[in-house]
């Protein structure tokens, strides 16, 4: 029988896990602390996707995954992680779904609108290496500058419900121009919302994590990724991709640069 931790402990193990070290508390400057605590200790990954889906998004099959096992996460189980934190600070948040751009897909990204102060924030820590590098204020035109990565969001006023749109711009590869990730109407995400596009992305065989094996993590710098088996370094404007085909080696790899340990079974190189 599974034995299950206290709600206190829980949150003092998970702020441990990426280490958080302010009072919880629903400021911006908390916000801004757990975004970036978060996203630089706790990489995206899918590669025990379909297990973690199986044991399914309660609190102590995230725990034993993300905290203890040290593992990373898809949106939905960060995501997950991170309201029972932002529960515990006090903060008012919603859900969103946003959809992908390019390659263009469904409303499958879980994003949070965090209010602070009278004033809305996306805060994704879920999109990986790529999404925004902290909080951005949700107003037309508003950018978040990063040496390595900004972000801006666009508003759309069009029929129906409103719509934003995030764009990145990648200044650690020297990218000329903004590019749009993802969109999301600006409306609530309901539980069943969320639950389907959970099944989406772990089950149908369109859905792109499950055509691919991914990690990534944000550098200071730049970021690091894994796709297939390839590894990719992006850093100070230059890139460099480095083919791996031995399960040691990668293994090896993404205990270097994501502190992850991967089965052999799950990491889906070619045999």
């Amino acid at each position: 029988m599974t034995r299950k931790t206290p709600v206190n402990q829980f949150i003092a193990d998970y702020a441990d896990r990426i280490g958080l070290r302010t009072p919880l508390e629903p400021t911006l400057d908390c916000l801004r602390r757990i975004h970036e605590a978060h996203l630089y200790n706790v990489p995206f990954e899918n590669f025990s996707m379909h297990g973690n889906a199986e044991r399914g998004l309660t609190r102590e099959a995230l725990r034993e995954t993300i905290v203890d096992r040290r593992r990373g996460g898809i949106c939905f189980e960060t995501g997950r992680m991170m309201q029972w934190l932002l529960d515990a600070c006090g903060f008012d948040y919603e859900l969103r779904l946003g959809a992908g751009v390019s390659p263009k897909g469904p409303a499958t990204h879980q994003i949070f609108i965090v209010t602070v102060d009278a004033e809305r924030w996306l805060f994704d820590i879920g999109y990986g290496a790529r999404g925004p590098r902290g909080p951005v204020r949700l107003a037309d035109g508003e950018q978040l500058t990063h040496p390595a990565l900004s972000t801006r969001v666009s508003l759309d006023r069009g029929a129906g419900a409103p719509a934003w749109t995030v764009s990145i711009h990648e200044h650690a590869v020297n990218a000329a121009d903004w590019q749009d990730i993802y969109r999301f109407v600006d409306a609530p995400a309901e539980a069943a919302d969320l639950d389907m596009a959970h099944f989406y992305t772990t089950a149908s065989p369109h859905s792109l994590l499950n055509q691919y094996k991914v990690a990534s993590i944000p550098t200071s710098t730049g970021r690091v990724s894994v796709r297939d088996g390839n590894l990719t370094i992006v850093a100070d404007g230059s890139s460099t991709t480095t083919p791996v085909d031995d399960g040691a080696q990668l293994q090896e790899l993404l205990g270097l640069h994501f502190g992850l340990s991967v089965p052999l079974q799950d990491l889906g190189l070619e045999r």
